[in-house]
């Protein structure tokens, strides 16, 4: 049976009060965990405190909220009118940490927030500013830099995750004290969400990363493991602040992030159509390319408005098509209530405490694995395009010389820190040289779509 013939509301429909809350709230168990986890891991990698860890996570989920209602309920040149949810995107882990402790090193943390912040504001504008002409901006980030792109964010990603494990072991006594509990916690959840993810179960695969969380936050708790004193001063409501942090911009930031929101725009084109094809719509003409527009704006929207309260960028999540697939409900009225659920979420601090108080090695353990699965999804992102023999060599160059520039920019004496910074940054570096490359290596005869 095909999926159209599976479908039991479709886009327009409106289903009953019950059935919608319940359809709801399984796409917030399909996201509950990544939607938390991405700004959780940024807070960490930044070193920030309880209260200002707690202040990003419920942040997020307020903007997640607000900015899949925009997504959803498509106003003028605003949304894609579709089932779309919204939530803090992973690609921005590293960037993001990489900034901040770069530029923290000559200025205090707040002001180093504040340019963070500002910065991401004026890449969040010049996403919505291009998103008008989205069907150019494919010829320029095709398929070859995308790849690329996200190769590098895994593998920098999954360095990145080793080491806090290995912190984690040292912190805890490594082989003589207790090192081995913290690579066990490590490993447990990694494998739940292994062993789940690849169950034949539907809804165990979806959940995952949920379960996986779920699994080592009970271990946690009967070793006793559990930070109690995030939640003993977690406040009765949260409301986010406007200019939490001196808000200002740097340009070699700009620089450093802006690849990676370009290239989260490309994924959500995947996630928009994908969810597109589910609703039952056609994949061409104005009207498709309406909602791909809409839907990019709103990413950036929702980013600029996440800056403005200090919290990080957002855009479409993809775990939601599978959850449509499963229901056969792509109605829009289900997704106003995972709106609504985000928020109210976001507005009570202590679903942000419960998550913050779950143990470091937890989080790292769910998301070695989910980085691992991001590098793959670079590398399908290329060969679902029929690549040539000249397509990989471009990836090969920009990933392979992206790490070169990376490790050898601090020679450069000539540079400033500020370029050298930028430089330093293998999944910028890489994207930037991914677009080079692809420009300057001709493609073969016959080959002019491969790479689009």
């Amino acid at each position: 049976m095909s999926y159209s013939e599976n479908r039991l509301y479709g886009l327009e429909d409106q289903p009953p009060v019950a059935s919608a809350m319940y359809a709801g709230f399984q796409h917030l168990l399909a996201i509950f965990g990544g939607i938390l986890t991405a700004p959780l891991l940024i807070a960490l990698g930044m070193g920030l405190g309880t209260a200002d860890t707690t202040y990003v996570i419920s942040a997020a989920l307020i903007v997640s909220g607000i900015a899949t209602l925009l997504q959803i309920r498509q106003m003028g040149i605003l949304g894609t009118g579709l089932l779309s949810i919204q939530g803090t995107s992973f690609a921005f882990i590293g960037p993001l940490v990489y900034a901040y402790q770069t530029l923290v090193v000559s200025m205090p943390a707040d002001e180093a927030l504040g340019l963070v912040f500002g910065s991401t504001a004026v890449c969040a504008v010049l996403t919505m500013i291009l998103a008008l002409f989205v069907r150019n901006l494919r010829t320029i980030i095709t398929s070859n830099v995308a790849g690329a792109t996200i190769i590098l964010l895994g593998i920098s990603l999954i360095i990145a995750t080793l080491q806090n494990i290995q912190r984690a072991f040292d912190g805890a006594g490594g082989m003589a004290g207790d090192g081995l509990v913290q690579l066990g916690l490590a490993a447990l959840v990694f494998v739940v969400i292994f062993v789940t993810s690849n169950m034949r179960h539907p809804w165990l695969k979806l959940s995952s990363i949920t379960l996986g969380l779920a699994a080592g936050v009970a271990v946690s708790a009967a070793l006793g493991m559990i930070d109690r004193q995030t939640l003993t001063t977690a406040e009765a409501l949260f409301l986010p602040q406007v200019g939490r942090y001196p808000l200002a911009v740097d340009w070699y930031v700009v620089a450093l992030v802006m690849p990676i929101f370009l290239v989260s725009a490309m994924e959500s084109i995947g996630d928009i159509t994908a969810t597109n094809a589910l609703s039952g719509l056609g994949g061409e003409g104005d009207a498709y390319w309406r909602r791909i527009r809409g839907g990019i704006m709103v990413g950036g929207l929702a980013s600029f408005l996440a800056a403005l309260i200090s919290t990080f960028p957002s855009t479409t999540f993809s775990q939601n098509n599978g959850v449509i697939r499963l229901t056969g409900v792509c109605s829009r009225i289900v997704g106003y209530y995972v709106a609504v659920f985000l928020v109210l979420l976001g507005c009570v601090p202590i679903v942000a405490a419960l998550f913050q108080a779950i143990p470091g090695v937890v989080v790292y353990g769910a998301t070695l694995l989910m980085f691992g699965l991001v590098a793959v999804s670079g590398y399908r992102v290329v060969q679902l395009s029929g690549p040539q023999t000249r397509d990989w060599i471009v990836v090969t160059l920009a990933i392979v010389l992206g790490y070169l520039v990376s490790l050898n920019a601090e020679r450069a004496t000539f540079l400033s820190d500020e370029v050298i910074m930028v430089l330093q940054f293998p999944v910028s570096t890489g994207g930037l040289l991914a677009i080079l490359i692809d420009l300057v290596i001709p493609k073969q005869v016959g080959d002019a779509g491969t790479s689009d």
